[in-house]
């Protein structure tokens, strides 16, 4: 099969999990990605990047990105398959004279419509229109699909009912380091690594968790992981002062200035929304670093045996308590990397296969 990723983010980790596949894939995947974007999607742009997007597609077929009708097609794909972020109703009204025919699907990384609470109204809306035109919806775990689809009643109820009977999940795939990790023990003074990805809700979810263990002069430091430190820089100055203290410094995921202070670290912070693809923090957790997550996230779910914390008061204690309760994952016992095992490539990516093949993403419940 042919099958075309449209990405209308194009962020780093979307980029990771889209070559991951393709790399193990038996399939001929192609990704057709617009620069990468930190603005939350909302109609207006969520219509811009569809028409952008329109016109990359346009020009891959005919080599022109104006509609001509002297120029034929050439090498369609069997498949795509959208990435959340776009318009995929104007898409389709852009390119219906190309793809007429041509199944595509969303594969959902993020969403408003999935999250327990909907601060997003113009992106919900956005949501809605894509799920209406698409022929299938993909998400990365059953709880986000269960939540999205339940929104979606309340907004489109026959929508909601082809979403419905047309879903399932598939969880998001990572790569493993090509060698085993090294089981160093971390320094004295707590280090650890913080994924942001731009969302104040992630922004809250740390201040509810550090907040409570800096006010109380626990000994820790915090280095922030971005795509985008500028607007991370900006967007972090809400920190409490005491907690702001206490970070070091904030660098790309694939800086490789990371791989020192990962050596250091004694685990992985993973505090956004319930809907995002923890791609980035399965990457980093396969290198050897404890994952740190707090209940609702995706990556709970996809490692139903991984403690898991609730509130500032419980991580507060497990960084009181690193080294003497065996229930919170070290680097003494890596556990947690048999449960990721599942999700790597070279496992995953036959599943994905079959899936698009058949028509049907039976995926991981």
């Amino acid at each position: 099969m042919e099958i075309w990723i449209l990405d209308p983010c194009g962020t780093g980790e979307r980029r990771a999990w889209a070559d991951g596949w393709a790399q193990h894939s038996r399939h001929r995947i192609r990704r057709l990605a617009l620069p990468p974007d930190p603005l939350p999607p909302d109609p207006a742009r969520g219509r811009e990047r569809a028409l952008a997007l329109a016109r990359r597609v346009r020009r891959a077929l005919t080599g022109s990105a104006a509609p001509d009708p002297t120029r034929l097609p050439a090498g369609r794909p069997h498949l795509l398959l959208a990435l959340d972020g776009m318009d995929v109703a104007v898409f389709r009204e852009a390119t219906v004279d190309l793809l007429e025919g041509i199944p595509l699907w969303i594969y959902w990384h993020d969403s408003a419509l999935g999250r327990r609470r909907l601060s997003d109204p113009s992106r919900a809306a956005l949501e809605a229109s894509s799920a209406r035109a698409a022929d299938r919806l993909l998400f990365n775990a059953e709880g986000h699909r269960q939540r999205f689809l339940t929104a979606l009643q309340a907004i489109d109820p026959a929508a909601a009912a082809m979403g419905i009977a047309r879903s399932a999940t598939l969880p998001p795939g990572f790569s493993f380091p090509p060698s085993p990790p090294q089981q160093t023990a971390p320094e004295a003074t707590g280090w650890f690594l913080w994924i942001f990805r731009g969302d104040p809700e992630a922004i809250d979810r740390l201040v509810d968790a550090m907040g409570p263990a800096a006010a109380k002069g626990i000994d820790f430091r915090l280095i922030a992981l971005s795509e985008d430190p500028p607007q991370a820089a900006r967007a972090l100055e809400r920190l409490p002062r005491a907690l702001r203290a206490r970070l070091l410094g904030i660098l790309h995921p694939e800086d490789p200035e990371v791989d020192r202070w990962a050596a250091r670290s004694h685990a992985l912070l993973e505090t956004d929304p319930e809907t995002r693809s923890p791609i980035w923090t399965m990457t980093f957790a396969a290198q050897g670093i404890p994952p740190w997550a707090w209940e609702g996230s995706v990556l709970a779910e996809l490692l139903p045996d991984l403690a898991t914390w609730r509130n500032g008061r419980e991580l507060r204690e497990w960084i009181e308590a690193e080294r003497s309760w065996s229930r919170i994952p070290t680097r003494r016992s890596p556990f947690w990397l048999e449960g990721l095992r599942p999700y790597a490539w070279p496992a995953l990516a036959a599943r994905y296969d079959a899936s698009v093949a058949d028509g049907e993403a039976d995926g991981v419940a």
